[in-house]
């Protein structure tokens, strides 16, 4: 299975290998793309943003879309979780160690949003 920069890199940098990019990699990494993309395009994440989405074809519209943009110098922009708070990321988000640690090093400013979310979302219960 292709990681997250895998399929990061396929879809700016070597757009004919799409093709290989199987319908379980779209679909597990639809999420954190739409999540991340929505900071620049909200109107287009927000319409791809609806309950029951094929994250599958979801994934191919944003292929689409990106056609001849270049690999986005925002995509891998930083910032830091603390070390207690990814056994709550680990298990709410249902992901495994391995996903994590890639989100945690590709994505971190998403990472950071979901925890405040979650940890939000514990204080309402």
């Amino acid at each position: 299975m292709k990681n997250l920069l895998e399929v990061s890199n396929i879809m700016f940098r070597d757009r004919e290998k799409w093709i290989d990019v199987t319908d379980e990699e779209k679909a597990s990494f639809f999420f954190i793309f739409n999540r991340y993309f929505s900071k620049k395009y909200p109107d287009m994440a927000q319409s791809l943003n609806t309950k029951g989405i094929d994250s599958t074809l979801a994934m191919d519209l944003w292929f689409h879309f990106m056609k001849g943009k270049p690999y986005p110098k925002w995509f891998w922009s930083k910032s830091e979780i603390k070390k207690g708070e990814e056994e709550n990321l680990h298990l709410k988000l249902d992901i495994s160690v391995e996903e994590l640690e890639i989100i945690k090093k590709y994505f971190p400013e998403e990472l950071a949003e979901e925890l405040k979310w979650i940890k939000s979302a514990q204080k309402i219960k």
